[in-house]
């Protein structure tokens, strides 16, 4: 979606979008899921990695067995660098690193512009915040089910992009 045009015909507001709205493929159609997993699979492994290597410089060896001491500050350390992560370059570029490399952009959904501040950062708040329940493993599934919400739907749009206001559509 082109934000050139705010009607559709002279003196009528265009509505919210709807699917028919957008190509089918190519530039400006809705992403697929099939890339948006992907986008997120690579997003989650650069928030990731940073935690193995804390968790791997604090493992030690007791008795020939590996045991990991995991610092009290690297979860709320690792919920603040995701949320950061996504807002810095959703608001900078529109799409993160992992967007970028599949030819994804985040747009707002009302008019296809550049998503604000404030956007951005509730798209990233709503999943990352599964973190700070104290529910270990359980909640880096809650994160996954949040993004994996963007799979149905005629727009495709998750729980991020409904709470943040924004639609995600293709590049190429």
């Amino acid at each position: 979606m082109q934000p050139s045009d705010p009607t559709d015909r002279v003196g009528a507001p265009r509505g919210v979008p709807t699917a028919k709205d957008f190509p089918a493929t190519g530039p400006f159609s809705l992403a697929a899921p099939g890339p948006r997993f992907g986008a997120r699979a690579l997003d989650l492994a650069l928030v990731a990695f940073p935690v193995l290597i804390v968790i791997a410089i604090n493992a030690t060896s007791v008795n020939g067995h590996l045991q990991h001491h995991v610092p009290s500050w690297l979860l709320p350390a690792a919920l603040v660098f995701a949320v950061v992560y996504e807002s810095f370059f959703v608001l900078a570029i529109q799409r993160t690193l992992g967007k970028l490399v599949f030819g994804l952009r985040v747009v707002r959904y009302v008019d296809g512009g550049r998503p604000t501040a404030t956007q951005c950062g509730l798209r990233a708040l709503l999943p990352w915040s599964a973190l700070a329940l104290p529910v270990g493993a359980i909640a880096v599934g809650a994160v996954v089910l949040v993004y994996g919400t963007g799979i149905g739907g005629e727009l495709h749009r998750g729980w991020p992009d409904r709470v943040g206001g924004t639609l995600v559509i293709s590049t190429r």
